[in-house]
């Protein structure tokens, strides 16, 4: 049931329309609207979430390189690390081993090693993150150093659990004469928190 008062008041506002208002009573309205959008708009996450703590996890990447590199393989990897919330300012550090390449032949096979720092905005449920960090990418018959950077968006679906989408861009750089190409890695990783 709606009072009395307010059923007069929004049936007067109704039909008034455009032409009855020149009094400025409708700049009221629209204020009140716009404020009411704002004031939505601005305000923050319900509850935000604990960033805090060791979390180890399991991804699958994508990883895209030159033609003369692999092309585009498919990279399973594990990962360890640990973030700490500072309110709305994440912080923490992570190493990550993957392994891509064919299943049988050793010689297409590479396993790369990465310590990665990381920075991110706590937005309750779901965290956005910038990294940068260095990588060292072993095959059968070199290695190569370099540099990784990269952004990703991680979503808490429980206190224990973490789904996170990940892109980096891997540099090989090691001051050889002969650069190795760079990768683009695409991942969806599952991490558990302790």
């Amino acid at each position: 049931m709606i009072p009395a008062i307010l059923r007069t008041t929004l049936k007067n506002r109704l039909s008034a329309g455009p032409a009855r208002r020149s009094d400025g009573s409708g700049h009221l309205w629209r204020g009140a609207a716009a404020g009411l959008v704002l004031s939505i708009g601005m305000a923050g996450p319900v509850g935000a979430g604990d960033w805090s703590g060791f979390f180890l996890g399991a991804s699958m990447a994508r990883v895209t390189g030159a033609a003369s590199d692999g092309g585009t393989t498919s990279a399973p990897g594990l990962h360890l690390g640990y973030d700490h919330d500072f309110g709305r300012v994440i912080l923490g550090g992570e190493v990550e081993v993957d392994r891509s390449g064919g299943a049988g032949d050793s010689q297409a096979e590479d396993q790369t090693h990465r310590i990665k720092l990381r920075a991110g905005y706590d937005m309750g449920e779901t965290l956005g993150y910038v990294t940068i960090g260095s990588a060292r990418r072993e095959t059968a018959t070199d290695s190569d150093n370099g540099a990784v950077y990269g952004l990703g968006v991680s979503y808490s679906l429980n206190r224990a659990l973490r789904l996170s989408g990940e892109y980096l861009h891997q540099d090989a750089n090691d001051g050889a004469a002969l650069q190795a190409p760079a990768r683009d890695i695409l991942s969806i990783r599952a991490s558990f928190q302790f």
